[in-house]
């Protein structure tokens, strides 16, 4: 899998639906066919990036 994101392929699942690119630090998970993108907070937190916030846009065909 490819992180929608960056387009790296350093992603890790760290839980049901649940991912991390460690290329551009951000927690990402599939939930009801959309995409929920997360930076982690130095407390470990996790803050809401909108997605039009999220340089490149993601597209569907990046998910294989």
């Amino acid at each position: 899998m490819k992180c929608p994101i960056c387009y790296g392929n350093t992603v890790g699942k760290v839980g049901n639906n649940q991912f991390y690119c460690w290329e551009c630090y951000v927690e990402y998970s599939y939930s009801k066919g959309s995409l929920q993108i997360y930076e982690v907070s130095d407390d470990g937190f996790l803050i809401p990036v909108e997605a039009k916030e999220a340089k490149p846009i993601f597209l569907s065909n990046q998910l294989d």
